[in-house]
């Protein structure tokens, strides 16, 4: 399940936020998360997520997930193109964060979810990881934007991407 948090806490706890991608690209280091052409993409994303949330504790791991915000005729078409696991899914956080906002802990139950409707291009969401800072943003053609500030932090998270088929170029 995906667990609300704060608004205010939030913005308290993530430094490698932003508005929009410019803005990102502008202020922090980046590169591109991506596949290395010989796995499935999708997989490899949520394992790549598994192991960021192990490394940061779900304490320090974020998504925003604007389901909550989308105009009821926005969240019908939302539904219509899920599959049954994450149907059931949204109907759990409609029944349980029904009044949450957009901020949520990343918890190891929820990778799956928000990385098929991410990967899909369903909905986007960013994810933050604070204990080692590292933000991943939306997916662009399944390409991953990712932020950064530490060089030695980016080195904890490129492993991981190798030693799931995946790259950060």
């Amino acid at each position: 399940m995906l667990i609300s948090v704060n608004e205010n806490d939030f913005k308290e706890k993530v430094n490698i936020r932003f508005n929009n991608i410019a803005e990102g690209i502008n202020r922090f280091e980046s590169k591109t998360l991506e596949s290395d052409n010989s796995y499935n993409f999708e997989k490899s994303i949520i394992d790549f997520l598994q192991e960021a949330v192990k490394l940061n504790g779900v304490e320090n791991s974020y998504v925003d997930f604007y389901y909550n915000v989308l105009e009821e005729e926005a969240k019908i078409r939302f539904k219509e193109l899920l599959n049954c696991e994450d149907k059931k899914f949204i109907e759990k956080i409609e029944c349980e964060n029904s009044e949450g906002g957009i901020y949520y802990n990343l918890t190891l139950e929820s990778i799956p979810f928000i990385a098929r409707i991410t990967t899909r291009e369903v909905l986007f969401s960013t994810i933050y990881f604070t204990k080692e800072p590292f933000t991943i943003w939306g997916n662009y053609n399944q390409k991953f934007p990712v932020f950064y500030k530490e060089r030695e932090v980016y080195d904890k998270y490129e492993n991981i991407a190798k030693s799931l088929k995946l790259k950060i170029v």
